[in-house]
């Protein structure tokens, strides 16, 4: 699959802009919910001392892109996607060898867990800006200081990406999902973790002062809209630098956001 590529910048995702019918309706993009889910398995050690709790996630079965962005899930527990695709992740940076995935856009045997990141714009007058945060370790570890949009976290029960949303939302922001409008901006797919992204974008008016949650270090960025090269060079972005999943929802959402204002 293609990489995203922004000012000659690669990151390792690939993204898929919802269609503009489809951006009006959030859970447009979920399909059919499979409940069952595999045998819980031992944590990978690496994980062990982490403090992280074994939760109910949703989980990827099958991806399609055709005729529009369609998720379709079943579930499972986070345990079992840390074993099985952030086990992967450590497994690249650590230069070890991986079996290949013939289609990343199944499921299979693999649990990937499903993320869902939005990309915050607030509104003054004519501007609007972008809200992103850096990671703290006590979030991802192996992401420590990484840029991400906020809010962002797994796709959990109930199976509603505004509910999901909205709980993100007011966990790390403060902020209400009835205060401003929720876009579908697409989808992602991690390249490291084989993880899939749900893309979202919400638009509300500047409501002042902002304050992030424990699981980002302090200090939010507010950065103008503007176009893609323009924000690669302000945030001096490079691959590196900036989440896979909260690239693809940056710049998803940056899409999004350019083409509402057109309209």
């Amino acid at each position: 699959m293609r990489s995203l590529r922004r000012a000659q910048v690669v990151f390792p995702v690939s993204a898929f802009p919802a269609a503009p019918s489809q951006s009006l309706q959030p859970e447009s993009i979920l399909g059919p919910l499979l409940p069952a889910r595999p045998p819980a398995s031992a944590l990978d050690p690496r994980f062990a001392a982490s403090g992280l709790f074994n939760g109910p996630v949703y989980a990827l079965h099958r991806l399609r892109l055709r005729p529009q962005l369609s998720l379709h899930c079943r579930a499972a527990r986070y345990f079992d996607s840390l074993n099985t695709s952030e086990s992967r992740e450590l497994d690249l940076r650590a230069g070890l060898p991986c079996l290949p995935v013939r289609n990343p856009l199944l499921g299979g045997r693999r649990t990937a867990a499903i993320g869902i990141a939005t990309l915050v714009a607030l509104r003054s007058g004519p501007r609007h800006h972008l809200l992103l945060g850096r990671v703290a370790a006590k979030a991802m570890p192996h992401h420590a200081g990484q840029l991400h949009v906020v809010p962002s976290g797994m796709f959990a029960p109930p199976y509603s990406i505004a509910a999901n949303v909205a709980n993100e939302l007011r966990e790390e922001l403060g902020l209400s999902l009835s205060a401003g409008r929720l876009y579908l901006s697409g989808a992602a797919l991690n390249h490291l973790n084989l993880r899939p992204e749900i893309c979202t974008l919400f638009v509300l008016d500047d409501p002042g002062p902002l304050s992030l949650n424990a699981e980002f270090l302090p200090g939010l960025l507010r950065i103008p809209l503007s176009s893609d090269a323009q924000l690669v060079r302000a945030l001096k972005l490079t691959a590196p630098s900036i989440t896979p999943p909260g690239a693809a929802a940056l710049f998803l959402g940056a899409r999004l956001l350019r083409s509402l204002i057109r309209a």
